[in-house]
């Protein structure tokens, strides 16, 4: 009676045992789905994440550039001049008008080369003119308004260069402010797409524990009456021995 009740304990562990081994195998088909759809919604916030990124190294970009471009500008318009932008500008007060035709004839004459003698007559022209006590004073008058006009445009030039600078850093900064909000936001989203796959992650954690954990009692089980069911089989009287 005792091995007939053992037979069938064993019959019955033997089918507990395949049913918890089925169910374990479908338990991890689950695993492995709920982990590829986690995987896949991290992989689409970490593009929308590079997207965002990207973006934003655009709008500094570019203001880097254009302001780059401006200072190129500037450096062209706020040029430094010498005595001779005053004493050859019509407009200017150090004007010389026989200054500008006497070296307009020496520029001309080097054309026909330094050793001809027209040039080395204009030039002793433009070289004697030079020392005329009226032009050493327009000189003098030239070269105070070329340092004047030098000093005030390199302080131009720096304050251009200032505010220039300040609207470059007050840009990036909003970038910067900018992707941080949307970062946040994007993560603040994701973490709510992620929740309920994670809690399904999670219960399926815990039935995979919970099914290993009876698979492993009623296999143990299982080997205890087989090696009960092979003692009592060992036991029996054999008839006809």
């Amino acid at each position: 009676m005792a091995y007939l009740l053992l037979l069938h304990q064993k019959m019955s562990l033997k089918r507990k045992v395949n049913k918890l081994t089925l169910e374990q195998t479908s338990i991890g088909t689950r695993k492995d789905r709920i982990t590829k759809r986690i995987e896949n919604v991290q992989k689409a916030y970490a593009r929308k994440q590079s997207k965002l990124e990207a973006q934003a190294k655009q709008m500094t970009s570019m203001t880097n550039s254009i302001m780059n471009n401006r200072m190129m500008a500037m450096s062209q318009a706020y040029r430094m001049v010498d005595a001779n932008y005053f004493l050859m500008t019509e407009t200017a007060p150090c004007y010389d008008e026989e200054y500008v035709r006497l070296y307009k004839e020496m520029t001309e004459a080097q054309k026909q080369g330094t050793d001809s003698q027209a040039f080395k007559d204009a030039q002793k022209a433009f070289q004697d003119y030079m020392q005329n006590d009226d032009f050493k004073t327009r000189m003098q008058q030239a070269q105070s308004a070329a340092t004047q006009y030098n000093n005030q445009i390199a302080i131009q030039k720096q304050w251009q260069q200032q505010m220039m600078s300040t609207f470059t850093t007050n840009v990036n900064d909003q970038v910067s402010i900018w992707l941080e909000a949307q970062t946040q936001a994007l993560e603040d989203e994701e973490e709510m797409a992620l929740a309920p796959l994670n809690e399904e992650d999670t219960q399926i954690d815990i039935e995979q524990a919970s099914n290993e954990a009876q698979l492993s009692y009623a296999q143990s089980r299982l080997e205890s009456i087989e090696s009960a069911l092979q003692s009592q089989t060992q036991e029996a009287p054999k008839f006809g021995a």
